[in-house]
């Protein structure tokens, strides 16, 4: 098959012939869950696909990109929420990583770096990692 009829292919249709079933009930679940339920983000160079858990029904949110920056896009309830790291030193929001950039977040007021979900102490840890570096 050519790869540009597969690229035109709508979800629904990937996901019923994934599922490869005749019972009409799972094909409704499919094409419902499908229509219901945000398109799944594009597979970036810079950081692939990221996740983490909804907080509302505990399934798993994608990190995607818009306009304004880094959101959690949950792929079953559909919940939006935007993307924050904090630097725990100037305990000011980092700024985020650009569009197809590997995920390093940048504190803008001092030199500490982290990546999306990353604790407190894994950036400080870091920061006294990259300082031993530096004074060697």
């Amino acid at each position: 098959m050519n790869d540009f009829v597969d690229e035109a292919r709508s979800r629904v249709a990937h996901l019923l012939r994934m599922a490869n079933t005749t019972d009409d009930r799972i094909k409704a679940q499919i094409i419902e869950y499908a229509d219901t339920t945000p398109e799944p983000p594009v597979i970036s160079r810079g950081a692939g696909i990221v996740t983490t858990g909804c907080p509302r029904c505990l399934r798993t949110a994608w990190r995607q990109h818009d306009c304004e920056g880094p959101l959690w896009v949950c792929g079953t309830c559909g919940h939006v929420e935007p993307v924050t790291v904090r630097c725990p030193h100037c305990e000011v929001d980092m700024t985020p990583p650009a569009i197809g950039t590997p995920d390093l977040w940048t504190c803008p007021g001092c030199p500490r770096t982290a990546a999306t979900g990353d604790r407190p102490q894994d950036i400080e840890d870091r920061e006294r990692k990259r300082l031993g570096t530096v004074s060697r």
